[in-house]
């Protein structure tokens, strides 16, 4: 099975949002100092590396993309049926057994 991180989704939808408001882009750094999720988990989170995630950082990645437009869990992680003979559990891509 793989399990997905849709980060990079949710933080473009926030800049659309934030570019229609004139404001600037929401950077990673941003988005850490914001929403008290640190940068370095942020990082591995938005470029697929991460290989686990806390409940108290989905909450507060769900808190803080709450506010700009209605999100759930499901926008943020996506759970895929893995093909046959993979086993491992993966963000952001499926690693072989």
């Amino acid at each position: 099975m793989t399990i997905t991180c849709h980060l990079r989704i949710l933080l473009a939808k926030v800049n659309v949002e934030r570019a229609k408001e004139g404001k600037p882009a929401l950077s990673l750094r941003r988005l850490a100092d914001e929403s008290g999720v640190s940068l370095s988990v942020l990082a591995a989170l938005h470029t697929g590396r991460s290989q686990r995630v806390d409940y108290a950082t989905i909450d507060r990645l769900l808190s803080y993309f709450s506010s700009y437009f209605t999100v759930t869990i499901n926008d943020l992680l996506v759970w895929e049926r893995a093909p046959a003979g993979e086993v491992s559990v993966a963000f952001g891509q499926a690693q072989p057994a």
